[in-house]
């Protein structure tokens, strides 16, 4: 069973069979999977004089070899490192307010987001900061939830809405990690006044993701100002976190009393029939045909992520076209779950699991994992385990923090700190993906 990567990877290694060593290691070992997006394969190629050879000379090669592992017509997009970081910014400009297909109509309504999606669907046709019917405030909405529940999903969808009802409309989308650190960068080169003109000249701002304020001072400051400023100007603020307010411990009492004033949503895992639904809706989006034990099996399967079954039926789609199967059986399904999601097991049971084979991996004792000694033979490996964590269970980084007695913002940048670390090292990923194996495996 494949994903992107593993098809870009098996690609590779088929062309380099047909070109010299010397051509291999030269032209297409340097090569790496950026994203797959509008049928084109985008392919980071490393130095400019890379992207240039491979551009002019292979060009042809790779759209044809790709097509026939996708079984349609495939484009590729070749761009060096120093351009990836452009390439990104032009795609956000190509969808204003990081626009997506993230709409209200492919959103599957059930009754554990149904709220939430009524109050995202309220502010989008009525963005004045009120209600539809100017009885009751929803000015912020603030939308909370355990990751991959659908949360931006709805922050997307209403950007859309309000877009599609009135073009004009200024809107900023935005992940407080972005906001932090462009403010830190600002704050540093003392043009803080551009960063105010940026981020209160909209008519809607949406922030994702404002769990990572916490214990963050001055950008909760910077924070506080922005959404007071919009209060003011009575202009509609949308909100989300992996959690209620009342639940961020380090969030600034003022900054928690703004939120509350406006209205809390919650969105909770999907019951059954809505997983089921779902599942229907991700196989139109990717033409896939499933039988109705396959879906069913599925959403009984996979409880708590709606990521995870999107997961799921874009590798059921992906091993479709590359095997030329049009039936899919239950031992695909099988496969692809048991790479995917651990479903079967209590979460603090995966966790002692992850626990034990990072231990056994790096030499070093469950105590010291768990323990505050800080050099790098111990941290090292812990953040590894908090990595692995958020992979393979997809537990929350507050969650993952009070594991290890950690704080929330430590636990990002553990995250942050491998994901960094297994896009420049090959044996450091190999040996992440081993421990993920067994810990699925065992």
């Amino acid at each position: 069973m494949r994903s992107f990567d593993d098809i870009f990877d098996k690609v590779k290694s088929e062309l380099e069979l047909n070109i010299t060593q010397t051509a291999a290691e030269l032209w297409f070992d340097p090569l790496k999977f950026v994203v797959f997006e509008n049928d084109t394969m985008v392919i980071d190629c490393g130095e400019d004089f890379v992207k240039t050879i491979v551009s002019d000379k292979y060009y042809e090669t790779w759209k044809q070899a790709l097509s026939d592992a996708f079984g349609f017509d495939v484009d590729v997009k070749f761009i060096s490192t120093p351009e990836k970081k452009d390439y990104v910014e032009q795609q956000k400009q190509k969808n204003p307010a990081n626009l997506q297909k993230e709409t209200f109509e492919n959103f599957v309504v059930g009754p554990s987001n149904k709220f939430a999606y009524s109050a995202a669907k309220a502010v989008a046709l009525n963005s004045n900061g009120y209600s539809v019917n100017n009885t009751m405030s929803y000015n912020p909405l603030f939308i909370y939830g355990n990751s991959g529940l659908g949360k931006t999903h709805l922050l997307n969808a209403i950007a859309y809405k309000i877009k599609e009802n009135d073009p004009t409309k200024k809107i900023i989308f935005v992940k407080a990690e972005e906001f932090t650190n462009e403010f830190l960068n600002h704050l540093s080169n003392k043009t803080t006044a551009l960063f105010h003109d940026k981020y209160r000249s909209a008519d809607i701002i949406i922030f994702d993701d404002i769990q990572f304020f916490a214990g963050k001072e001055s950008t909760q400051e910077e924070f506080f100002h922005t959404i007071d400023s919009y209060i003011v100007d009575n202009k509609q603020i949308i909100l989300s976190s992996d959690r209620p307010p009342k639940d961020i411990s380090t969030l600034a009492d003022r900054i928690r009393g703004r939120i509350e004033q406006g209205l809390l949503a919650d969105i909770q895992p999907p019951e059954l029939e809505t997983r089921i639904n779902i599942i229907r809706n991700k196989c139109e989006i990717y033409d896939l045909k499933l039988e109705e034990d396959i879906i069913i099996y599925i959403a009984e399967k996979v409880k708590n992520n709606i990521r995870q079954l999107d997961g799921v039926v874009k590798k059921l789609k992906a091993y479709s076209n590359i095997s030329g199967e049009n039936k899919i059986v239950l031992s695909d399904v099988q496969n692809v779950i048991k790479n995917i999601v651990t479903s079967n097991q209590p979460i603090p049971q995966i966790t002692e699991k992850i626990i034990l084979e990072v231990s056994r991996n790096y030499n070093v004792s469950v105590d010291d994992l768990y323990s505050k000694k800080r050099n790098n033979h111990i941290s090292n490996p812990r953040q590894i385990a908090m990595y692995i964590m958020r992979e393979v269970t997809g537990m929350t980084f507050q969650e993952i923090g009070d594991k290890f007695g950690r704080d929330y913002s430590t636990v990002i940048h553990s995250i942050n700190n491998v994901e960094e670390k297994i896009e420049i090292d090959a044996s450091l990923k190999a040996q992440i993906s081993d421990i993920i194996k067994n810990v699925r495996e065992q």
